[in-house]
């Protein structure tokens, strides 16, 4: 695993999880959310790369292989990220349809008045 690829895979899990704190906006949170997602894969992807790995395609010959399990892993995980934003997406165009706004303080205001309205 070489140190820029871990490096520069942490500070992108930092940059996310900032963003997934600070940021007000559901579209903003959801960009951080996938933005850590990328980086995890970035991680793991380093971590089990070795210069010289081929392809396990073909004629097998006395040459390094790669194991394709990290990277059946790793296409899973970025159809389940795709999946996962794709409907995230879908409930925060459902939210922005009934509250009008992107903003996660207004929708929370909105819906605990809404709650209040049916207690009494």
């Amino acid at each position: 695993m070489t140190s820029f690829g871990t490096a520069v895979a942490v500070i992108t899990i930092g940059i996310g999880i900032i963003g997934l704190i600070l940021k007000k906006n559901l579209i903003m949170k959801l960009l951080s959310l996938s933005i850590i997602n990328t980086s995890t894969i970035l991680f793991f992807i380093m971590a089990v790369y070795t210069p010289g790995d081929r392809a396990p395609i073909g004629p097998m010959g006395p040459i390094q292989m790669a194991d394709p399990l990290p990277q059946a892993l790793t296409l899973t995980a970025v159809v389940i990220n795709f999946g996962v934003l794709a409907l995230s997406l879908l409930f925060t165009m459902v939210l922005v349809k009934r509250y009008h706004t992107l903003d996660i303080e207004k929708i929370e205001a909105s819906v605990k008045r809404e709650y209040n309205e049916e207690e009494t």
